[in-house]
């Protein structure tokens, strides 16, 4: 029997190959940034993620030209984007739906639902001078039940959903208010959210992955904050007893992907969508950058690949997931 000689190999992709996760090497921001990567061939979905966008400037603008460039150079379209919270700061008055939200975020380049969740500043009054006033998740939700042909999905304060369909799903998606602040959910609330979390888990899915989806990271490398145990106790039950492959999070304007001993979900914050960033530790529990840009999914049966992107459209960070919970570093 002849043997076929190994096919030489390039020294990066020696570095690909050997570089499964660890934290160390998680942490390694010395590998080079190269354009994202758009093809993935013809199965699949794609899904797009960003948090704390709503700051009406340039910034925004910035991110959201991003994200439409790199969606129009995908072979499919994308299913949904992923709006991590904080989606206005400032005075809301209504007309910032159509030039902060609709003409925003090019429906042309990115025609999919964007399902929503609260950040603390969406806990803000609208300020329109009236007494009472609503707040802005009032107005927010009062949005999508108006405009059901809008973009614009939010349909509660907590929610869940399955992607592409119900039925022959790929992603659980278990979308969470994590405004546990003084002022914000109110302790009734906050009964009803642990219960409704308990019982979508206990469903069950088809789906080979599951992921949380809230505003506040419970763990974090941004330098002005530490991990927020409050948070935590909202999801560490779900994160410790059931297979959740990702807790997506934004809330630190930053982009982050950390592993966290004794749990193991990818923690990631994508909370670079426009407002001003904040600075990062350079930490072993992960990669961290302080950039404005956004996520990149792609998830079949097999795996997730994830790519943090930043507004020239490079790759700052990549790898894939596999429904095992072993991770690979890929860039």
């Amino acid at each position: 029997m002849s043997l076929v000689p190994p096919v030489p190999i390039t020294r990066r992709e020696a570095i690909r190959r050997t570089l499964l996760f660890s934290s160390s090497l998680l942490a390694a921001n010395w590998l080079p940034a190269g354009p994202a990567a758009t093809d993935f061939g013809p199965d699949g979905m794609h899904l797009l993620a960003f948090g704390d966008f709503g700051s009406k400037n340039e910034n925004q603008a910035a991110v959201a030209q991003a994200m439409a460039r790199f969606a129009r150079q995908l072979r499919r379209p994308l299913t949904a984007v992923l709006a991590l919270g904080d989606n206005f700061y400032g005075r809301m008055v209504p007309e910032r739906f159509e030039r902060d939200f609709e003409r925003m975020y090019d429906a042309a380049a990115l025609p999919c639902p964007f399902h929503v969740c609260f950040g603390n500043h969406d806990y803000e009054p609208v300020s329109y001078g009236h007494s009472p006033e609503p707040a802005k998740w009032e107005v927010q939700l009062d949005y999508a039940r108006q405009h059901p042909q809008s973009r614009w999905k939010c349909p509660a304060k907590w929610y869940a959903l399955e992607l592409p369909q119900a039925g022959r799903p790929l992603l659980k998606l278990i979308v969470l208010d994590s405004d546990v602040q003084e002022g914000a959910l109110t302790p009734q609330e906050k009964v009803a959210q642990m219960r409704f979390l308990e019982a979508e888990l206990a469903k069950g899915t088809k789906a080979p992955w599951t992921w949380l989806m809230l505003h506040h990271p419970p763990f974090t490398e941004t330098t002005k904050r530490r991990d927020n145990p409050a948070v935590l106790r909202v999801v560490e039950e779900a994160l410790k007893k059931h297979p959740i492959s990702v807790c997506l999070a934004g809330h630190d304007h930053n982009l982050q992907h950390l592993k966290v001993d004794g749990y193991g979900a990818s923690f990631l914050i994508s909370g670079a969508g426009g407002a001003d960033r904040y600075e990062v530790n350079e930490s072993r529990r992960g990669f961290t950058r302080m950039e404005f840009g956004f996520n990149h999914f792609h998830l079949t049966p097999t795996e997730l690949r994830a790519q943090f992107i930043n507004v020239d459209g490079a790759c700052l960070h990549a790898f894939r997931r596999f429904p095992d919970g072993r991770v690979e570093v890929l860039t």
